[in-house]
C-alpha cells in the first residue's frame, strides 16, 4: 500500500530526501513528506528559511520546515517563529539581520533569497507500510535483560527541574531575547560575558 511518488515536474537531475509526518503502528503505516530538489538538503533548508523571512511559505512548505531537524535543533529559527507570535515579521527580520551583522554571522538578506529563488523544490506526500513489530511475550531470561542493573539517576520527573535549575545558573545570550526585547550591543566583549563597572 505504498504510494508511488513518481518523478518531479521540473526537468534535469534532482536529489531527494524524506521527513516523517506521522506513524501509526497499529495499522503499520507511516506518512512522510518526500522532497525533490535540484540541490542538497542543506540548500532546501536554507531556501525555506529565506523564503519564510522574505516571502510566504506554502502550507506544505511550512509543514516541511517545522518537521525538519535543522529547524527543531536551531535556536535562531525557533526563536524567530516564537517572535512572530508577538510582533510583525518586518521588525523581527530587521532585528535578526542587525544581530547577525553585529555577531559577524552571514546575514539572511533579501539578496541571498533572490539567489535561492531559482532552486526548484517539489514536495509530495507519501505513505509506506511499516515492517511488523514482533509481539512482546512478557518473558525475559533475567532481570538484567530489562536493564535492572542500570544505576538509577533519581526519579524521572525530577529531570526537567534539573534542567530549569541549570538555566538559572548563568544568564546567557538567547536569540529570542535579541529578537523581541531589545537591540544587541557589542563593544569588545563576547555577548555572553557580563561586564560590571568598578567604582571609581
Amino acid at each position: 500500500m505504498t504510494a508511488r511518488p513518481g518523478l518531479p515536474r521540473f526537468g534535469g537531475p534532482f536529489k531527494t530526501f524524506s521527513v516523517m509526518r506521522s506513524t501509526n503502528r497499529e495499522i503499520g503505516l507511516e506518512d512522510r513528506l518526500l522532497v525533490y530538489s535540484q540541490g542538497s538538503r542543506a540548500k532546501v533548508v536554507e531556501y525555506l528559511w529565506l523564503k519564510l523571512l522574505w516571502d510566504e511559505l506554502t502550507k506544505r512548505e511550512f509543514e516541511l520546515f517545522l518537521l525538519l531537524s535543522e529547524t527543531l535543533n536551531s535556536e535562531v529559527k525557533l526563536a524567530f517563529l516564537r517572535a512572530l507570535l508577538i510582533q510583525g515579521k518586518k521588525e523581527t527580520r530587521q532585528r535578526l539581520n542587525r544581530a547577525q551583522k553585529l555577531l559577524g554571522i552571514k546575514q539572511s538578506s533579501r539578496e541571498r533569497y533572490q539567489g535561492f529563488k531559482r532552486l526548484d523544490v517539489e514536495i509530495k506526500e507519501i505513505t509506506r507500510r511499516l515492517p511488523r513489530v514482533p509481539k512482546f511475550s512478557g518473558w525475559v531470561r533475567s532481570l538484567s535483560a530489562v536493564g535492572s542493573k542500570k544505576k538509577s539517576r533519581g526519579p524521572s520527573y525530577l529531570e526537567p527541574l534539573a534542567i530549569i535549575e541549570n538555566d538559572y545558573e548563568d544568564e546567557k545570550f538567547t536569540w529570542y531575547e535579541v529578537l523581541t526585547v531589545g537591540d544587541l550591543v557589542i563593544l569588545e566583549f563576547p555577548v555572553d560575558i557580563k561586564v560590571t563597572p568598578t567604582r571609581p
